[in-house]
């Protein structure tokens, strides 16, 4: 995999990527993040748990283990799943929900699923309909025989689009100091939690994307494509 695997979503999807570019105004003078005493401080995108072997859950979700039928029992209807891909690339199996409430914290939620590419191609094949989205990507609409087979794929990493801005400083308030901090294009900034399975991107005037995955497979699933697309050596900026 070539590119981080949810801004790609496996094969060059550049779905969060599109939605990273719609920034939305901050609310005046107080950080984005700032408690809400009215509402239950739970299910909040810096409430990590990490659990044995090298797992975490957020969200209610554990990353490398729930199913895509556990996934949709615990987010039931809202949750939309479709293959998405370019054409002439296999795609992804993604889901999105969209809102999505993350305690008191409003957003989007991308998830991606470890289909294999044989499955991914005979889904594609059978679809019964897709729909164009930006970037010439489309959305295939899985049969119902395929989607039953989907049901049992495993949860790889999701990504959290909180639907106000974020600062490096946000960031850091809320989960410390990073391991690792690495430029990005654009001017932008990601901030590394390899003990929490996460990534951070913040760039200026734009929405913050947080990537979740397995802390196990942090440097396979998350940090690896990041240096790669800066072209194999990025050492942190501080």
């Amino acid at each position: 995999m070539k590119k981080p695997w949810v801004l790609a979503l496996g094969a060059g999807v550049i779905v969060l990527l599109v939605a990273l570019a719609l920034p939305l105004l901050r609310m005046g003078g107080v950080g984005p993040w700032t408690d809400d005493e009215s509402v239950a401080r739970t299910g909040l995108p810096w409430q990590v748990s990490r659990l044995p072997d090298g797992r975490a859950q957020v969200f209610g979700l554990e990353l490398g283990r729930d199913t895509l039928a556990q996934v949709q029992a615990r987010l039931g209807d809202n949750l939309q799943v479709a293959l998405v891909a370019r054409l002439g690339e296999p795609g992804a199996l993604e889901g999105l929900a969209d809102p999505f409430m993350a305690g008191f914290v409003s957003g989007r939620l991308v998830l991606a699923f470890e289909a294999t590419p044989a499955q991914l191609q005979a889904w594609r094949e059978g679809a019964v309909d897709s729909e164009p989205m930006d970037g010439g990507v489309r959305r295939f609409k899985l049969q119902p025989e395929h989607r039953a087979q989907a049901a049992q794929v495993r949860l790889a990493g999701l990504s959290f689009l909180p639907s106000v801005r974020l600062s490096e400083d946000d960031v850091r308030q809320r989960f410390g100091a990073p391991a690792e901090t690495l430029a990005q294009p654009g001017g932008g900034l990601a901030l590394l939690y390899p003990e929490l399975g996460l990534g951070i991107t913040v760039a200026p005037g734009q929405r913050g994307v947080l990537q979740y995955v397995a802390p196990r497979d942090f440097g396979a699933r998350l940090r690896a494509p990041l240096v790669a697309a800066l072209g194999g050596a990025a050492p942190p900026l501080r």
